[in-house]
C-alpha cells in the first residue's frame, strides 16, 4: 500500500497540482482524502466571489484518478467524467473525498465529492476510467 507522503509526492510532480495547493490527507485502498487550498484564481468572476466550477470538476476528477492510483497502483484515464454541482463553493480552502466504485480489468469507476470548510457537499462526480490488468510477463517481454 503507498503511504500518504509516497502518493502525495507522485501528486506533486504536476505543477498543476501544485498551483491547487493539493495535500494528501490520507489514504487507503478504500479512500482518498485531498485537501486544496483556496486561490483568488479560482473566483468565477462574479460578485459572490464562488469558486468556479471547473475547479471544482477538476478536483473531483483528480482525485477519484488518485483514489485508483492508490487501490490499483497505476492511473487509469478517464473516459467519461460527470459532476453534480449541489450549491456555491465560497471562498476557502475544500476536502476533496474519493473511493474506487468498481475496480475492473479494462474500466474502472471511482467517484468523488468536494466539502467546503463547514463540511457539506458542494459537488460529487463519478467517473469511468481506463484501467489495465497488471501484466504478468517479465520486464521487456511483449504483454
Amino acid at each position: 500500500m503507498i503511504t500518504t507522503a509516497e502518493l502525495e509526492e507522485r501528486i506533486l510532480t504536476s505543477p498543476f497540482h501544485r498551483w491547487l495547493g493539493l495535500r494528501v490527507v490520507s489514504v487507503s485502498a478504500e479512500e482518498l482524502r485531498l485537501s486544496a487550498t483556496w486561490r483568488e484564481e479560482w473566483e468565477n468572476g462574479t460578485t459572490a466571489r464562488v469558486t468556479h466550477g471547473g475547479i471544482l470538476a477538476t478536483l473531483l476528477d483528480l482525485a477519484a484518478d488518485w483514489a485508483l492510483v492508490a487501490s490499483q497502483g497505476a492511473p487509469a484515464p478517464t473516459i467519461d467524467f460527470t459532476t453534480h454541482f449541489l450549491r456555491a463553493a465560497a471562498p476557502g480552502d475544500l476536502l476533496v473525498v474519493a473511493r474506487p466504485v468498481k475496480l475492473g480489468r479494462s474500466l474502472t469507476v471511482a467517484e468523488a465529492e468536494v466539502l467546503d470548510g463547514a463540511g457539506k457537499q458542494v459537488a460529487v462526480g463519478r467517473g469511468t476510467y481506463a484501467s489495465f490488468a497488471p501484466s504478468t510477463t517479465t520486464e521487456g517481454s511483449p504483454t
